[in-house]
């Protein structure tokens, strides 16, 4: 799994959830085209939004990378706001499987 995450810096929290909510418009119609294995917008109190993007091969990550600058562009025109991106490789991750526990067989 290779992931990119991104930093958003805004002045507040008002402008943050209108900048993890243009970033997670603007990167869900992506998940598809650049075969994203993960996508999450994070948005905390103090206004910062951070994004991780995940991958299972490195040269998706590179393709999907080219593409983003122009959305970050736009980003940046719409307001006041700094960005910091890196790339990581998870060390340790756990997430649980949604399961419906409800379901029962007949028959």
């Amino acid at each position: 799994m290779y992931s990119k995450i991104y930093q958003i810096e805004v002045p507040g929290l008002a402008e943050g959830k209108i900048a993890a909510a243009f970033m997670a418009e603007e990167l869900t119609p992506l998940i598809s085209r650049y075969n994203m294995a993960g996508l999450s917008v994070f948005l905390c109190k103090e206004g910062m939004v951070q994004i991780t993007v995940n991958f299972d091969s490195p040269g998706d990550m590179k393709l999907f990378q080219e593409a983003q600058e122009q959305i970050f562009a736009q980003l940046k025109n719409s307001f006041s706001c700094s960005t910091g991106e890196y790339q990581a490789v998870p060390v340790f991750r756990y997430e649980r499987e949604a399961t419906n526990s409800s379901m029962q067989m007949t028959h």
